[in-house]
């Protein structure tokens, strides 16, 4: 019962990505930040609250990276276990998204190397011309066949390249944030970044080009 949120399709391919404002501390202080603070002061309910703002895009990365769909709840368990364990070495005086997400990548990263998940994308892109009363509607049909089509190129991809496309274009975390959360170097990932686009980009245009009758 995994909650999905909206693959940005021609962001993901193009590079061009609209970024949430991030929070600033000090005179503000951003909400999620505020909840896993008071979290920490003891204040019964925030954690809960924490943990359902983070419900729909922890569950989408989950599925995004290969996790069975029957571990899904157990690992999104596991991971805010850790948070809960760790938010007191969390520092205020830093975006709270980025932070968590290294716990989510580590906690994903772990699990796939214990049960050698392979990844399970089971939708198949239809290929037949959708029945649709209005023009309209087969706009939208044909959309939801793009993004399916695309969900399942993202799972060809290899793990690492993966994990930094759904960091920098799904989670729009900033490319050095995504080194800081998989531990790599800012050049391992703008090179993994730009292998995972020019990959899809390439799978779109052979997608797209009109068969050649012989």
């Amino acid at each position: 019962m995994s909650e999905q949120a909206s693959l940005p399709a021609d962001s993901i391919v193009s590079g061009s990505v609209d970024r949430p404002p991030v929070a600033v501390r000090g005179a503000h202080v951003g909400l999620e930040e505020d909840l896993i603070l008071r979290h920490v002061d003891g204040e019964p309910g925030a954690f809960a609250e924490l943990v359902d703002r983070y419900r729909a895009p922890v569950y989408s990365y989950l599925s995004r990276c290969g996790v069975a769909g029957d571990d899904r709840d157990d690992l999104f368990q596991e991971i805010f276990i850790r948070v809960h364990r760790a938010a007191r070495s969390y520092d205020p005086d830093r975006p709270l998204h980025p932070w968590l997400f290294t716990i989510v990548a580590n906690t994903v990263r772990t699990h796939l190397r214990r049960q050698r998940v392979r990844s399970l994308v089971d939708a198949a892109v239809t290929t037949g011309e959708p029945v649709a009363d209005q023009p309209g509607a087969e706009r939208v049909a044909a959309g939801r066949q793009t993004v399916a089509w695309l969900e399942e190129r993202i799972s060809e991809l290899p793990l690492a390249r993966r994990e930094v496309l759904l960091l920098a274009c799904v989670e729009s975390l900033p490319l050095k944030e995504v080194a800081s959360v998989l531990g790599l170097p800012l050049g391992t990932v703008k090179t993994h970044l730009r292998r995972a686009r020019l990959t899809l980009a390439e799978a779109l245009a052979r997608r797209n080009r009109p068969e050649v009758e012989s």
